[in-house]
């Protein structure tokens, strides 16, 4: 009974965060006009943008299928998806835009996957698709700084933002594979000053659950530095993945007969957006997200198209994939599966 209640609840806050996120663009929109625009879209368009969402799981997928099979661990694609789909659906749904890695890693679990397996798994696609990802930004500012930066100060400032809290966070989880001896020392001095304001108890039993922990992390630095040639494998992927999503944009664009604007301009803006937007946590970050997109949107649509290219940017890219992922994962979670094959 608890179960069923925690899911209603999760739809209805999805559902919520959809509604208000609408009747935020549409305020004061003719919904008349919204529908005359929508008409006007190319439909081979529309669907090449539900191509790159399908182009985007299959990445994702594939990137957990070969990660687990270099750990030893063999799944099939329903498996990959349905562990894709849990990670998607609960990200969505969580205050925090890794929410749905625990409930992912609890998933794996469950089909025989152990958590020091499951977790360096989850750990390295959080790493590497940040890497994907300031890889594309650096391109973007190389490529376009003009373009970039002369839109508001807002705007610039976020995107600069974004991108150093990146890099940092990046060095973080580096730091935290790395380098045995500097976390727990980070932690040790983290936790004497805890104890001192009487906010810890029993300091050395939590130092010891620490090491514990960073034993499972240390075994993929093992892993990857014998092993490099994964870590290019996952990149590419992973990259794969960031310019399929990054691309449904264009595919919007030019499903309005538009044409000022390059692919690579195109990319270049959601690329900033997406640093923008993870430099405020969520759910903050899905109203800079949006906010910043209507931005962008009257540069690149004009005033006339900006809101119902907004909506079927987010919708087809954000809201029908944390549907259908809901879907698969509701079907996927209480469906029973066989656990994954030890190679």
């Amino acid at each position: 009974m608890k179960n069923k209640k925690k899911y209603i609840l999760s739809v209805l806050l999805f559902l919520t965060l959809l509604i208000g996120t609408y009747y935020f663009v549409l305020k004061g929109y003719p919904l008349q006009d919204f529908m005359k625009s929508l008409k006007s879209c190319n439909p081979k368009y529309i669907l090449l943008s539900f191509i790159l969402v399908g182009s985007y799981v299959f990445f994702a997928s594939f990137y957990l299928k070969r990660m687990l099979y270099h750990f030893g661990k063999k799944i099939s694609w329903y498996h990959a998806i349905g562990y894709l789909c849990t990670e998607i659906y609960f990200s969505a749904i969580t205050p925090s835009s890794i929410g749905g890695q625990p409930v992912q890693m609890i998933e794996m679990s469950k089909d025989k996957i152990p958590y020091r397996i499951n977790s360096v798994v989850v750990l390295l696609n959080t790493i590497i698709y940040k890497i994907a990802l300031i890889f594309l930004a650096i391109i973007a500012f190389m490529l376009y700084p003009n373009l970039i930066f002369t839109q508001s100060k807002l705007f610039s400032w976020l995107v600069i933002l974004g991108f150093a809290t990146t890099i940092l966070v990046i060095g973080l989880f580096m730091a935290l594979i790395y380098f045995k001896k500097l976390i727990p020392e980070i932690a040790h001095i983290g936790l004497v000053l805890l104890e001192k304001l009487h906010l810890v108890k029993n300091r050395e039993e939590q130092e010891k659950k620490l090491k514990d922990a960073m034993k499972e992390y240390q075994a993929c630095a093992v892993f990857t530095k014998n092993h490099p040639s994964v870590l290019i494998e996952a990149f590419f992927i992973l990259l794969g993945q960031r310019i399929s999503l990054l691309l449904i944009s264009f595919a919007i664009y030019i499903s309005f007969g538009l044409k000022d604007f390059s692919v690579f301009q195109i990319l270049a803006f959601q690329i900033c957006i997406t640093l923008a937007s993870d430099f405020v946590p969520s759910p903050g970050g899905v109203g800079v997200s949006e906010g910043l997109l209507l931005q962008v949107n009257q540069l690149i649509y004009g005033v006339i198209l900006e809101t119902p290219a907004m909506m079927l940017l987010r919708g087809i890219s954000f809201y029908i994939v944390v549907l259908l992922s809901g879907i698969y994962y509701v079907i996927f979670h209480f469906v029973k599966r066989k656990g994954a094959k030890s190679l």
